[in-house]
């Protein structure tokens, strides 16, 4: 038996902002380091400040989401958003951080809780929604076709807020 059975699928849901939070305390402090340190430019180098500001809004909006998704009247609606942003967790762990890993043979920030929390929740987490009826094959289909875009799109906006509110 999981330990995560004894939640309800809409308890277990918080788990994606707060796994999202442990993976952004991850990158947080060695990301600027890391990126100076590669041959080829991954993501647009900024410094510790503007990377911790820009996880820190995904944070923020991550428990928004999940708060709003949970509780809006259209309760399928905002539980598929939430499904998308582990989705995107999900597609994290292989890109950028797995490939960089093997690519650059050296640890990439967020690589320890992509791997070891993020991916096997995302497999639980989506287990247990298709068992219960809150997503499809088809919404999963769909979530994972556009999550490559939407982290594309979240990080370079949330890395632009970091560069402007730390100058």
């Amino acid at each position: 038996m999981n330990p995560l059975d004894k939640f309800s699928f809409i308890q277990l849901l918080w788990g994606v902002p707060i796994l999202l939070t442990i993976h952004n305390l991850e990158e947080a402090p060695f990301m600027e380091k890391w990126s100076n340190g590669l041959p080829l430019p991954v993501h647009p180098i900024v410094s510790t400040k503007q990377f911790a500001a820009a996880v820190s809004l995904l944070t923020v909006a991550g428990f928004a989401v999940t708060y709003f998704g949970i509780n809006s009247s259209n309760q399928s609606l905002g539980i598929s958003i939430i499904l998308g942003i582990q989705m995107v967790m999900l597609v994290n762990v292989f890109v950028p951080h797995l490939s960089t890993a093997i690519r650059f043979r050296q640890y990439s920030p967020g690589l320890v809780t992509g791997l070891s929390l993020n991916l096997p929740f995302s497999i639980y987490l989506f287990q247990r929604a298709m068992q219960e009826g809150f997503m499809s094959w088809q919404l999963a289909w769909i979530l994972l076709a556009i999550s490559p875009f939407a982290s594309i799109a979240l990080i370079t906006i949330s890395l632009q807020f970091g560069k402007w509110l730390v100058k």
